[in-house]
């Protein structure tokens, strides 16, 4: 008996999905989540995570995935071949966004053209950002808070589009370096805590992903409303 090709893919996925999971769990630490409501207690909820590889938890994820591909929220490409498309995607975005990140470390230094696409706004929205922190002397360090990421959703419309949704907390310290060759050093500029939820679109160039677009949704310095 065939099988449909719809539920194949979704059913692959769903192991993908799920065995990436735990691969993931083995293969590195976990952030401890904090209270959302800034009391610095763990969450109970979120501080330890399970995975479920189940044939009940693979079969609730196979049903999820045919729905997202029913309303459009999840599209298959053009072989057929979602798991490894939506891995691929997955990891070189994880890859660009660390980039990105690391940009506001030293703004005058970053290769911009590695992690954007040609002619895209979020190339020509970088380079702007970043030749304004290098006037003004301002910065981020790698060992003073951080830019945590979660996906929410995929999206591939086509085979060289994908779009991105993405809870964010940035809990980045931006100083200002002016005086960074004095006895004063680094001093801090804004210590603003914002969680994010953002829509990132991909484009498909010369054989690899890049950032082609950044858009943010609903962004807040005191709801925590998402958990990447």
């Amino acid at each position: 008996m065939s099988r449909h090709p719809l539920r194949s893919a979704a059913a692959s996925l769903a192991c993908a999905v799920l065995a990436t999971s735990v691969l993931a769990a083995c293969g590195s630490s976990t952030p401890l989540q904090f209270g959302a409501d800034g009391s610095g207690q763990l969450d109970p909820e979120t501080a330890q995570k399970v995975y479920d590889i189940t044939a009940e938890a693979i079969k609730e994820r196979t049903d999820d995935i045919n729905a997202g591909i029913a309303s459009g929220e999840i599209a298959l490409a053009d072989d057929g071949s979602v798991a490894e498309s939506i891995a691929t995607v997955q990891s070189s975005f994880d890859t660009l966004l660390s980039g990105w990140t690391s940009c506001f470390h030293r703004p005058a230094r970053c290769d911009v053209e590695s992690l954007t696409a040609p002619e895209s706004p979020e190339r020509t929205r970088l380079r702007e950002s970043l030749a304004y922190y290098t006037t003004e002397q301002i910065r981020t360090r790698p060992d003073e808070g951080r830019l945590e990421w979660g996906i929410e959703s995929i999206n591939m419309s086509n085979e060289d589009r994908a779009r991105i949704t993405t809870c964010e907390y940035d809990t980045r310290v931006y100083f200002d370096s002016s005086m960074a060759d004095t006895e004063l050093g680094d001093i801090i500029f804004d210590t603003t805590i914002w969680t994010r939820r953002v829509e990132w679109t991909m484009a498909y160039v010369d054989d690899e992903w890049r950032l082609f677009s950044r858009r943010i949704d609903r962004r807040s310095p005191v709801a925590r409303f998402c958990q990447p």
